[in-house]
């Protein structure tokens, strides 16, 4: 499913919705006493907290609008409503698609040349920093604490742990208090390429362009062109009996927890 479709149905959703509420009248909610004749779903929605509800909805509207960007025209937006409840549209459903569909590809392209742009500044910036090193891919990285282990191949598996950032310092991603199993054949290129420099208990930080990552795409939380930096540790390179163990093990802690 697109990311387009996903945003359109779920705003067209939170805003179906609130324009119905528009044109309801708060009223004063009839208690039921559970197991009643009264005690249906029929009277339970009659009944509902639409106040909550109708806030609830407007929070995910604002949500959607501020995440986007959009210079909001109120009144517009206004008129949208009352013509949605009156059901006198001033567009088709394929045309409030192609607006919205325009708007995200104007957005994305012009997130994705400010993201370009800024990657180009900040790689200049790095690239004479003591420490860090370059790889004729494009990967910079710094070693921030050798280390004295088995080395991995970019077909190896590992266990990592990792927070993960983008250059203006918002992090987006971690593996949080447990270390994680990664195979390096299944993740972005600047890891593939980026952690068989490591020795096993090496920490280093991995400064990788969008071209070792998610490109001009993005993914999710990764917008158009980012540059992405994750701190690392490589915790032990895994053999296929640890593997096994290790997914054996982690089997079990989920069972447990059910």
């Amino acid at each position: 499913m697109s990311r387009l479709f996903r945003i359109s149905s779920l705003v067209a959703v939170a805003l179906a919705a609130s324009v119905v509420l528009l044109g309801c009248k708060e009223k004063k909610a009839q208690e039921i006493v559970p197991g009643s004749p009264e005690d249906t779903a029929e009277n339970a929605l009659k009944n509902y907290d639409y106040k909550k509800l109708s806030y609830a909805l407007g929070l995910s509207a604002g949500q959607y609008i501020a995440n986007e960007e959009i210079k909001l025209q109120h009144d517009e937006f206004k008129r949208g409503l009352e013509d949605a409840i009156n059901k006198t549209p001033g567009m088709t459903d394929d045309e409030i698609q192609d607006v919205m569909r325009n708007y995200m590809m104007t957005r994305m392209e012009a997130v994705a040349n400010a993201n370009s742009a800024a990657a180009k500044r900040f790689f200049d910036s790095i690239a004479t920093q003591e420490g860090v090193q370059s790889d004729p891919s494009g990967l910079y990285y710094k070693v921030t604490a050798e280390g004295n282990g088995v080395q991995p191949t970019d077909s190896s598996s590992v266990l990592m742990n990792y927070k993960a950032r983008f250059i203006n310092g918002e992090e987006f991603d971690s593996n949080g208090e447990e270390p994680v199993l990664i195979d390096l054949r299944r993740v972005i290129q600047g890891w593939t390429i980026g952690i068989p420099k490591l020795k096993q208990g090496a920490k280093a930080t991995l400064y990788i362009p969008a071209e070792l990552a998610y490109g001009a795409r993005g993914r999710d939380r990764v917008p158009a062109n980012a540059t992405l930096i994750f701190d690392v540790e490589l915790v032990k390179v895994m053999t296929p009996a640890d593997v096994e163990a290790y997914t054996k093990e982690m089997e079990q802690k989920a069972s447990a927890q059910k």
